[in-house]
């Protein structure tokens, strides 16, 4: 096994994903957005819980590798310790797809660099922030209706 690879399956990544402290569906969410993998086959159900703008709780339900699953947990513990608004999840997104290019990553995120050398599992790593975000549509889209 290469450096860059042990550096990968040794990471805190694996104990993330393998925790699942945050997965679960929100029973009360004001949207919810899917993404999938076509080719890997990971999948992911995003809700986010959003009261004045403002992002409360995030829930996930993952059938995805480490990698996604790690993700995911990540995206959720942001949004418990600093809730921001939709445009600060299109931000961190960015940020994300950033480090997977090698730049610096944003605080608590730092783990997800292990991952950059391994161009065919930067979606595994981006899934559960496209279906976030997808999620804040559909809140949006929601709010415009009411």
């Amino acid at each position: 096994m290469d450096e860059e690879t042990r550096i990968l399956f040794e990471s805190d990544l694996l104990s993330l994903a393998k925790a699942r402290v945050r997965e679960g569906r929100l029973a009360h969410r004001s949207g919810t957005g899917k993404a999938k993998n076509p080719f890997c086959g990971d999948e992911i159900a995003v809700d986010l819980d959003v009261v004045d703008g403002a992002m409360k709780t995030v829930g996930y339900e993952a059938k995805a590798c480490s990698l996604c699953v790690a993700s995911a947990e990540m995206l959720s513990a942001w949004v418990e310790q600093h809730g921001g608004s939709t445009k600060d999840l299109v931000a961190l997104a960015e940020a994300v797809n950033g480090v997977l290019q090698g730049q610096d990553a944003p605080a608590g995120f730092e783990a997800l660099a292990s991952v950059a050398p391994f161009r065919a599992r930067h979606k595994c790593v981006t899934l559960p922030f496209d279906a976030a975000q997808k999620a804040a549509a559909a809140t949006a889209a929601e709010e415009i209706e009411t």
